[in-house]
Formats: C-alpha cells, structure tokens, sequence
C-alpha cells in the first residue's frame, strides 16, 4: 500500500453500499449483491462523488498494480500485456480520426496514460478532464515527466457541465469513463455543444451486453451489481442505452464495434481473472507475474499471511477489506465477460453533424 494511502477511503466508500445498520468495516455482501432497483436509483444521486470516492481508493493501487492505463484492451497477438495496451492507444487515436494540431477533449482522463500515447501518436494537443483531484495532480506530474505538460493540460471538471465554451473542441474521445454517467443523454448533449461542428468524437466504454437479462436473469443482475461496487459505478448502461444516449444528446453515429472480439489468442480477462494457463500464451514474464499474482492459489497464501499480520498488529484490519474490494473489482468484470453480458470496450465512433451551431 502507499505509504500516505487513508483507510478512511474505504469506510467513505462503503458507505454508499453498505446497507443502514451494517459496518463500514467490512463489505456487505448480500447488500451489494442483492442491491434493490431503489437502492441503487438512490446511489445514483451520488454520482458524482461516489466516483471521486471511488478513484480516491482505487487509483494509486492501480497505478502500484497495472500501470497508468486505467481501461482494459484487447490483447494483441505477439505482444505482451503492456504492449498490447499501447497498440490498442495507437489503433484508438486513428479510429478517432485524431490529427496533429487539433484541440481534443479527453473525457475522464485519468492519469493520462492513454493521452500521452495518443499524443506522441498523433501530435494532437489534449485537455484531460475528470473530477478527482488526485488523478489531476499523479496525471500533470507524469505529463512533466515525459515532458508532454505543453501537449497535455489536465483540470477538474463535470462531464454533465463541461467548463468550455460552445463549438470549442476540434475533436474529443472517453475511455471507460462516461458509463459513470446516470444520465448518458445529459452527457453526450455537454459534448455536442463543446464540439465544432463535423467534429469526431469517440467512445470506448463499459456497458452490458444485448445478452444482459434484467428480468429474467437473477445472475445477471448479481454480476451487474457487483461491477458497479467493485467500479464505482451507480448505473452500469446497457449498449442501446449508449447508443439511446448519443443520439438523444444530437451526436450522429458513424460506427460501433465491441473490441473484446478483438482480443486473440487469450480473452481480454485473463489478467484480472488471473488465468496463468492463458498467460503463458503471451510473451513477457512481467505479464505471467502479475497475472499469477491474480490467481487463486496466491491469493489464498496472500490472505493467510494478511490474517496473520493483522492478528499480530503489523497491519491495520481495513487491508482484509481492501483486498476483498479488490478482489469484486477484478472478478466481478471477468465473471461480466465470461457469461457475454458485459464488455469493458465497445466503441462507438461518432461526430457532430455539419450545420449544427450549438
């Protein structure tokens, strides 16, 4: 864990989740996995800060555990984990049409892992947007040191109330990052009016499947819920709800593809589903590594030596929890994948009509 890290996250997290009269302490896991339509209509009032909680937690584990890019990709054949990620940025940035001297928009830019691929790409000029202020600062900082900072601007900002004047932006792109939007349609009608007009914009992005059975599938919805926990997600959309959602908010769209059928000769969730049999198929033992260490059998050994620690007091009770939210964080999306009801990575190629104004 770092060293600053706050165990107080998790209890500010858990809270949202957690049913009334449960403790913050550890997860309520019926709770979670059983999560009422009202409950969860609740949460999504919370949006917002539920996501800011959320990267609050997750963000410096991820970026010790898998790096500065905070999406999954399509595995490329030939290529370890870490490179298919950056072939993956380098095929992104064409499918949106991103060129040298254009002002982009990145919406939920995280660290900025995908912008700097995509600006040493492409030569574009990018302004990174999301509501964590950590990501902002650990972001800028890693900007400064690939001395990308005069490409690369970074600010706090709403995708509902994007702080940018009308027919602005010459193109914009998200990654993983709008589905944390209850409203898709509130969105995508902040982008159209930041766009000029037959400007592109891109969506790369988390969704249920067509295969998602809301009424008659109890598994379905356990596995839905357990996504939105383990991701700080208050509404996960189905993909008509995406594609409902840009065309309500005046986008026109172009194309869509679900990348995950791109993934080859291993799924897209083998690393965080731990699948060492698959791994050795991917070159680079940095990839085996990591994948290993999201295997059953370490896991189990990591927990005892936890529960061992944390009787002796070399390590506070909340890290038990930590790695149980953790845990939900990777399997819940690789158990998504497995049953086809969910996808980290449909694309929806899209742009502004010409002619529109606002």
């Amino acid at each position: 864990m770092p060293h600053d890290y706050n165990p107080e996250y998790l209890r500010r997290y858990l809270k949202y989740w957690n049913r009334a009269g449960t403790s913050l302490d550890v997860i309520d896991h019926e709770g979670v996995a059983r999560a009422t339509e009202a409950e969860r209509k609740e949460r999504q009032k919370h949006f917002s800060i539920i996501a800011i909680y959320y990267y609050d937690l997750v963000a410096p584990l991820y970026e010790r555990g898998w790096g500065q890019r905070f999406h999954y990709t399509p595995q490329t054949p030939g290529l370890s984990l870490y490179d298919s990620f950056t072939k993956y940025e380098q095929t992104f940035a064409h499918i949106a049409r991103l060129k040298e001297g254009m002002k982009v928009l990145d919406l939920g830019c995280g660290v900025g892992g995908p912008a700097r691929t995509i600006c040493q790409e492409t030569g574009c000029d990018i302004i990174g947007i999301t509501n964590n202020d950590w990501l902002v600062a650990r972001g800028t900082e890693l900007n400064k040191k690939h001395g990308l900072d005069h490409k690369i601007k970074l600010q706090v900002a709403e995708f509902t109330s994007l702080p940018f004047p009308d027919n602005h932006f010459d193109a914009a792109y998200s990654i993983e990052a709008l589905c944390y939007a209850p409203d898709q349609a509130e969105a995508y009608r902040e982008i159209f009016r930041v766009l000029k007009p037959g400007a592109p914009f891109t969506n790369h992005d988390w969704c249920m499947t067509d295969r998602f059975d809301e009424e008659g599938n109890r598994e379905h919805r356990r596995v839905r819920n357990l996504i939105e926990f383990g991701n700080g997600l208050s509404k996960m959309p189905t993909v008509s709800e995406i594609r409902k959602g840009i065309k309500d908010g005046g986008l026109e769209i172009l194309s869509e593809e679900d990348m995950a059928f791109r993934s080859s000769p291993v799924p897209w969730y083998y690393g965080p589903g731990g699948d060492v049999l698959s791994a050795w198929k991917v070159p680079g033992w940095a990839d085996f590594a990591k994948v290993f260490q999201m295997s059953e059998p370490f896991l189990f050994c990591v927990r005892i030596v936890q529960r061992v620690m944390i009787f002796w007091g070399l390590l506070p009770p909340e890290v038990a929890t930590l790695m149980d939210f953790m845990w939900y964080c990777c399997r819940s999306v690789v158990w998504g994948g497995q049953l086809g009801i969910f996808t980290p990575m449909y694309v929806f190629s899209c742009r502004k009509p010409f002619g529109s104004n606002q």
